[in-house]
């Protein structure tokens, strides 16, 4: 009897991911992105947590500069330092604005964005290597190493 063979996966960052619509990742990434503001709120903003919420709600905005990728979904990419409005230049911007006590909510909303897409970044990393080698974080993490005089390893 012949044995079936099962087609092998092509190799690279194009390999399929692992990508399930009920996965631990997923809901923990969506469960930062629309449950914890709430928490967020309701801690840091108690009088008018309500319209807090809604404002953290609103930095969700920030996932249309997704539109202007190619492709505009792709699991194995890092948004955070990809993106424009994801990007190393933006994180500082998001900072300062916490400098306005009328725009702490989006601040806040903001920066919490950016630390949500980080943890599923690294959620990817731990799976994908290759994504990790040519992410943006890594890169900025060699430059600051040379900044900083030490080796970098290839």
């Amino acid at each position: 009897m012949r044995r079936a063979t099962q087609p092998t996966p092509p190799r690279g960052l194009r390999r399929q991911f692992p990508t399930k619509l009920f996965s631990a990742q997923t809901l923990v990434h969506y469960s930062l992105h629309f449950l914890f503001p709430a928490v967020l709120a309701l801690v840091f903003f108690p009088a008018m947590w309500q319209a807090a919420y809604l404002m953290m709600l609103a930095t969700m905005l920030m996932d249309l500069d997704h539109l202007l990728a190619k492709p505009i979904f792709d699991p194995l990419r890092c948004s955070v330092g990809y993106h424009p409005l994801h990007s190393f230049y933006a994180f500082p911007v998001y900072a300062l604005l916490l400098l306005l006590p009328a725009l702490h909510p989006v601040a806040v909303g903001l920066l919490f964005h950016l630390f949500t897409d980080t943890v599923d970044c690294l959620w990817n990393f731990s799976h994908c290597n290759e994504c990790y080698l040519s992410s943006r974080i890594y890169a900025l993490r060699n430059g600051v190493k040379k900044l900083l005089g030490r080796k970098v390893v290839e």
